[in-house]
């Protein structure tokens, strides 16, 4: 619901009639679920002399969209608004109707139909999903409606599915049966199969036990001749709760909180108990994403599902005072290790010099080697920092989630030609397999040789600047200054502000820049501070070397993203095929606006930082806008009209 738009037309009638509780019809344009379409309600003003929804509703939307290629769809929504929450029932029908005209013979055109039908029968309470829910979906085939999906006398409370659970898909495209039970505390419960096609020769029978949201045992089988093909049995789990229930002293309990369809006790994603769950869970996934198609609350903006009206249960692990303390010395190991082994200055510097010698060259590859681990390191540190751990059996986690730890490392590298190896001894995981006391234990070695590599390569920097002379650094200056001018005067300009922008970046650097750098420099008496400036106005030309031949891209970006989302169809009223339509035009507008305010920046930037930042800012914006290409933008394109102009707010709406 556009609420800023009812609200005005709801002030400007308010305004001459004078303000009260009383219930007030409306009949007009309306927004729901991203469709403007027209609505019929009643509502009343609070204090504030908002509109609040209060008494029935309808919704109708019913339109031909040549910009998705003869899409034309159809929704209507009877129901009734309490308080601005939607109250008891409420239906939901959608057809959606795609297409394709072949040909126009005599003034008759000639067209294929294919229609999908979406009805829904639901039930709320103060703006929870309450009671029984029906949801069927049609596909037309052969001149008769089939099913393609149903989910017939669910029941919900307060947001949770309760009781019997039903969802067949007879899509041919993704066929599935599921069958369950919920509890309800809204925990899967009981038995639960799956039936879904393996490959076209063979179906699969998955059951799965749960006991109030835990897992305890799942099942693969072939459905036709009944051969077992996977079977996982969740033992601890079965152990555990056994002790809870038997009332023995532990160091976990079961979670107050609920968690998303997949059962997870510490289990890594390559492990066989977290992946045999996959599957099953996908498609109950796809099955709830349909019924709930019509509750924003329950998707993220980009349409996925991320809240459920089902869950299971995790325990929860006490972390002693002890494994706290080493679990926040590993989180600052890795944070030092992360920053300092990414250092530009450290990687360029190897990459020049690491075939100057063996020491070098195997010290490129360990950095090489450290970064990858690093990676390695990213999943269970982010389980420590935001302290999920303790949903974890680390016990469990252990077994794969620490399968990057070995006791040895063997670094491969070249030199002269020929292949070398050096071998980093860790500490063996300790028999108890405790996450803290390992996991510390192996990242302070990293940390140990990391210390060590650093050195020698600080020392190695100092070496190699004192052993060659400064008029050599000198020269490079004046030879990289040489080729910035003969590719600046090398670049074909396209356009008058292509023209302002080489002019002021290559004056502003090769000339300002440079001077009050080179003024620095020769007013600096030490060796390395010297040296320091030098590799400074180095960088200054490589900078201008490789970004002046790019300005023509930037200053085209705007044209660029508008051709990019610029698409052809058919034109509903002329037919014509070549009918040109800008996707997603609040988006381009947007980018439009942050192209034009960082090159006005660049064109005034006197340093080469403040242009490299500005230019990251527009790679960015190409990245952004190219990725939501095609993605349903409609709540990001109303904030960005809200905010227009207001470059800095665009920029955040982006995640510039």
């Amino acid at each position: 619901m556009s609420k800023k738009i009812l609200g005005l037309l709801i002030f400007l009638v308010s305004a001459q009639t004078g303000f009260s509780q009383d219930t007030r019809p409306y009949k007009g344009g309306y927004t729901f679920k991203g469709l403007r379409g027209t609505a019929e309600l009643t509502y009343t003003l609070d204090e504030e002399m908002e509109p609040i929804l209060n008494g029935p509703f309808t919704f109708n939307y019913n339109k031909m969209d040549s910009l998705q290629n003869g899409l034309f769809v159809k929704l209507q929504v009877k129901g009734t608004y309490e308080e601005d929450l939607k109250d008891v029932a409420w239906s939901y029908n959608q057809e959606t109707h795609q297409i394709s005209i072949q040909d126009i013979l005599n003034r008759e055109i000639q067209a294929s139909l294919a229609s999908r039908h979406v009805e829904l029968e639901a039930n709320y309470e103060n703006g929870s999903l309450e009671g029984q829910w029906d949801y069927l979906e049609k596909n037309w085939q052969n001149n008769e409606y089939l099913n393609l999906f149903e989910a017939q006398d669910l029941t919900f409370r307060k947001d949770s599915l309760q009781g019997s659970v039903k969802l067949i898909s007879s899509n041919p495209e993704k066929q599935y049966q599921i069958f369950g039970q919920v509890n309800k505390e809204g925990l899967m419960e009981g038995n639960w199969d799956f039936f879904y096609p393996l490959d076209s020769a063979v179906t699969i029978h998955e059951t799965r036990r749960y006991e109030k949201g835990f897992l305890i045992g799942l099942s693969k089988m072939n459905n036709l001749s009944n051969e077992k093909l996977d079977e996982v049995v969740f033992y601890n789990a079965i152990v555990k709760l056994d002790s809870l229930n038997q009332g023995f002293e532990v160091d976990y309990r079961v979670s107050s909180q609920a968690f998303g369809l997949i059962f997870n006790d510490g289990y890594t994603e390559n492990s066989d108990e977290f992946r045999e769950q996959y599957l099953g869970t996908s498609l109950l996934q796809d099955a709830l994403s349909r019924i709930l198609q019509f509750e924003e609350d329950f998707f993220s903006e980009d349409g996925s599902l991320v809240k459920y009206p089902l869950a299971t249960r995790r325990f929860v692990y006490a972390v002693s005072e002890e494994d706290q303390i080493r679990y926040d010395e590993i989180i600052d190991y890795f944070d030092r290790l992360k920053a300092q082994s990414s250092q530009k200055a450290l990687l360029d510097f190897l990459s020049l010099n690491q075939n100057t010698s063996d020491s070098l060259a195997f010290t490129a590859a360990y950095v090489d080697y450290l970064n990858d681990k690093i990676q390695s390191y990213e999943q269970v540190i982010g389980l420590l920092r935001n302290g999920e751990i303790k949903y974890f059996d680390t016990e469990n986690y252990v077994q794969d989630g620490l399968n990057f730890l070995h006791p040895t490392e063997e670094i491969t590298y070249t030199y002269n030609t020929d292949l070398h190896e050096k071998t980093l001894e860790f500490p063996e995981l300790s028999e108890q397999r405790n996450l803290g006391i390992d996991l510390l234990a192996h990242i302070e070695t990293e940390w140990e040789f990391f210390e060590q590599t650093l050195g020698f390569i600080q020392q190695q920097q100092i070496n190699f600047r004192q052993t060659n002379e400064l008029d050599v650094l000198e020269e490079r200056i004046l030879s990289e200054r040489k080729l910035v001018n003969e590719i600046k005067d090398s670049i074909n300009v396209t356009s008058e502000r292509h023209q302002i922008l080489l002019d002021s970046v290559h004056k502003h650097l090769s000339i300002d820049n440079y001077q009050s750098l080179l003024d620095v420099y020769n007013n600096t008496e030490g060796f390395l501070e010297k040296a320091a400036i030098g590799d400074e106005l180095i960088e200054l030309f490589l900078f201008q070397q490789e970004k002046l031949p790019e300005l023509g891209r930037y200053e085209n970006l705007g044209s660029f993203l508008r051709k990019e989302f610029t698409a052809k169809t058919l034109d509903p009223f002329t037919f014509e095929t070549d009918f040109e339509y800008l996707k997603q035009q609040d988006l381009i507008q947007a980018a439009e606006e942050i192209i034009d305010y960082e090159l006005d920046l660049i064109t005034k930037s006197k340093d080469f930082r403040e242009i490299q930042a500005h230019l990251i800012n527009l790679d960015a914006l190409e990245s952004r806008l190219l990725e939501l290409e095609g993605k349903n933008t409609k709540r990001l394109e109303r904030n960005i009209r809200k905010v227009s102009g207001n470059i800095n707010q665009l920029k955040k709406l982006l995640s510039i």
